[in-house]
């Protein structure tokens, strides 16, 4: 079975005014582990950046000059069950730093499908339970 795919973009342009606010953003993505338990990764790898040895790898922060990287966050699939597929149920933290220098974390969210709000754009793609 294919991997889960979380695609993110910064929905904050380079000129945007808030830009002057917030010096980055941070990014974390949990997802299911053994247990329930919630197990969370903020490394991803960089869309369209192929470099010699395979994917450049990066940590889930944005700047006012990295706002256009998009990042894609991998998983193995979680099955749930053989008639459900594989799980959706991947949580969204993220951290803004403002100019001053304090971090202000924002709370989880259930990512179960595509979501955007006034940071980030995620797209995930989930692998087919069903293939042919």
């Amino acid at each position: 079975m294919n991997q889960v795919l979380i695609e993110v973009h910064c929905n904050l342009p380079s000129d945007d005014p808030n830009w002057k606010e917030i010096e980055g953003l941070q990014l974390e993505i949990g997802y299911p582990g053994r247990g329930g338990q919630t197990l969370w990764k903020h490394i991803g790898w960089l869309r369209d950046q192929m470099t010699p040895a395979g994917r450049q790898f990066a940590q889930a922060i944005w700047s006012q000059e990295m706002n256009n990287h998009v990042l894609v966050f991998d998983f193995l699939p979680v099955i749930t069950s053989q008639d459900k597929g594989p799980e959706k149920s991947y949580r969204i933290r993220k951290s803004v730093t403002t100019a001053n220098g304090r971090s202000k974390k924002i709370g989880t969210r259930l990512l179960k499908g595509d979501y955007h709000d006034e940071h980030f754009a995620f797209h995930p793609i989930y692998p087919d339970p069903n293939p042919i």
